[in-house]
């Protein structure tokens, strides 16, 4: 099996899609984002509207609804695409089609995520306040469109081989982790998004599937600081600890 490219007559064939507008987020890096949204609440994000978009009556009664659904592009994702992937929900050993998959691996690099509006503004062009997200920072928005419950909530529907949201580790912080997050200001949010994110344990499944594998030692980028952490196992239970928090700029 090999990645594949769009043949000419594909490629002639081609839409053109114009963003609507960028994602600016709390996360700068793909590494660490929750592999879907509403895992990670404590997630903040603004997206920004661009001209010729940004007209305030193209979102005019917005603010009613809680949720939104977001068409984006995978814009870190390569170009070519495979018909095989390995989802990480299956530890990366077992292959499923890429379309019975969410995986960015895509031939057209969309993407579909639900988030939660906190709040519409329009007094310079039109900024969305977001939350729950699972979007890199510099995302390109391609739509909008309200989340309707009565519509798209389907409690029986199956989910595949994700029958359920993936297991949570805990997560511990050291005392120089702490120390760092007392002096921020948004030190009990970041905290949390810090907690959050870890939960759903970032390290690569080849990593965790390592047979005696020595102690490693991750970071992962939130916001502006740059969270270091290796896994722990006390009486048979893992764990990731926050080992420091480096801040890569300055504190919000």
């Amino acid at each position: 099996m090999t990645d594949c490219d769009f043949s000419s007559d594909e490629a002639s064939n081609a839409f053109t899609l114009t963003p609507i507008g960028r994602i600016a987020s709390d996360y700068p890096d793909k590494f660490g984002i929750p592999r879907q949204p509403g895992l990670a609440s404590a997630a903040q994000a603004t997206l920004t509207l661009t001209p010729p978009f940004d007209d305030p009556l193209s979102v005019r009664g917005l603010e009613a609804f809680s949720h939104l659904w977001l068409t984006f592009v995978f814009h870190q994702s390569p170009t070519r695409w495979t018909p095989l992937v390995r989802p990480p929900r299956l530890g990366g050993n077992v292959k499923h089609g890429v379309f019975a998959t969410r995986s960015t691996h895509r031939p057209n690099r969309l993407g579909l995520s639900l988030v939660e509006l906190v709040k519409v503004d329009t007094h310079h062009g039109v900024t969305l306040h977001l939350r729950g997200h699972d979007l890199v920072d510099g995302t390109p928005v391609l739509d909008i469109k309200p989340y309707l419950a009565w519509a798209e909530a389907l409690p029986e529907a199956h989910s595949g081989f994700a029958p359920a949201p993936p297991p949570s580790l805990p997560v511990t912080f050291s005392a120089a982790a702490e120390t760092r997050l007392l002096v921020r200001r948004d030190g009990d949010s970041l905290r949390e998004l810090i907690r959050q994110v870890l939960a759903q344990d970032p390290r690569p499944a080849y990593h965790k599937n390592a047979q005696n594998k020595p102690e490693r030692r991750y970071g992962v980028r939130l916001r502006d600081v740059d969270v270091r952490f290796y896994p722990t196992t006390t009486n048979g239970i893992e764990a990731l600890h926050i080992e420091d928090i480096i801040v890569l700029s300055s504190p919000t």
